[in-house]
């Protein structure tokens, strides 16, 4: 509701309650009534154009939701595949060449550009169509690793889409961002979020962070020594530099007393994660397989540790953080 709107909401419901508690005359009634008319056209909840754009907005939100369904769609059958067996290379390459990324990719881009967007979501589509049409351009770099059983080829370019792919979460409107991933704790913050300006900015710094991050963690056990070397090689910088600039926004946030525990914890994550990365980089340089392990592990550790000190409340103004499954 606009400001406009509920101006003339309130106006309206007070110029009733002025006529249930002043006895007026019937003349005066007849009068007052007359003006109220005049107020009652005033206060329609919404105008017939207003109603048509909620629609619009409505219809093209759905669109664009049915299209990038298709998308998740497929890779829910990876997903299911790998729950089914064991995680061996050649099951994750037999269930994403099973997917048929290229089809997809193309046949999706053409359904996206048959939508028009309502003005005030035309930069969203437009980073949306974007990121479809590189889709299309690295669906091939994506058969060209399955047909080579290359994991380290195939990570990198589920990273490079999983990287623009975040970018367009960081401005979309909300409704457009839950269109193409539903329930992400990755859109802007939801109204009704604990925590007033604290809860907001908290939960936008672990959002924009979570973003940075996105697609950076993705390994997979079935990787050789030397692939995972490699992959860290290539995610390890900015793994750091995201964990250090998530540390230090939180340290320029001043907590209200009650969440003074949490948010300590927040950043005692980042201060370990931090360092831990830090650790992981050394080791893999030395190509220390073993302490690489249980770097791994701690870091498990560091995060569940830091998640045992959030209240059912607290998780939610961390949601970005803490992830879909484990707001409650």
């Amino acid at each position: 509701m606009t400001v406009l709107e509920s101006f003339r909401r309130d106006l309206c419901c007070s110029f009733l309650m002025l006529l249930e508690r002043e006895g007026v005359g019937l003349f005066q009634r007849v009068t007052w009534l007359a003006v109220l008319a005049l107020v009652v056209a005033a206060c329609a909840p919404t105008s017939q154009a207003e109603s048509e754009a909620s629609e619009e907005v409505s219809a093209y939100i759905s669109s664009v939701s049915s299209v990038q369904v298709r998308v998740d769609d497929g890779f829910d059958g990876v997903s299911e595949a790998l729950t089914v067996s064991y995680n061996t290379r050649e099951v994750l390459f037999s269930a994403i060449r099973d997917v048929g990324y290229q089809g997809i990719a193309s046949s999706t881009l053409i359904l996206a550009e048959a939508i028009s967007p309502p003005e005030n979501y035309a930069a969203d589509h437009e980073a949306w169509l974007a990121h479809r049409r590189l889709a299309v351009e690295k669906a091939k770099e994506i058969t060209e690793a399955i047909e080579a059983q290359d994991l380290q080829a195939m990570f990198a370019v589920f990273t490079a889409l999983d990287q623009d792919w975040a970018a367009i979460f960081v401005a979309s409107h909300r409704g457009f961002c839950l269109a193409l991933n539903q329930n992400s704790t990755l859109c802007q913050a939801p109204d009704d979020l604990p925590g007033g300006e604290y809860g907001a900015e908290v939960y936008e710094v672990l959002r924009l962070n979570s973003l940075a991050n996105l697609g950076l963690f993705d390994f997979f056990g079935d990787m050789s020594p030397e692939e995972r070397s490699l992959r860290l090689d290539q995610v390890q910088p900015q793994i750091e530099s995201n964990l250090k600039a998530g540390g230090d926004a939180m340290k320029a946030i001043d907590p209200p007393d009650e969440y003074e525990a949490e948010h300590q914890a927040l950043i005692r994550y980042f201060d370990d994660q931090y360092a831990n990365a830090v650790a992981i980089t050394q080791a893999n340089e030395e190509r220390d397989e073993a302490t690489i392990d249980e770097l791994f592990t701690a870091s498990g550790v560091v995060f569940e540790a830091a998640l045992d000190e959030m209240s059912p409340e607290y998780r939610e103004v961390a949601a970005p953080w803490v992830g879909p499954d484990s707001t409650s």
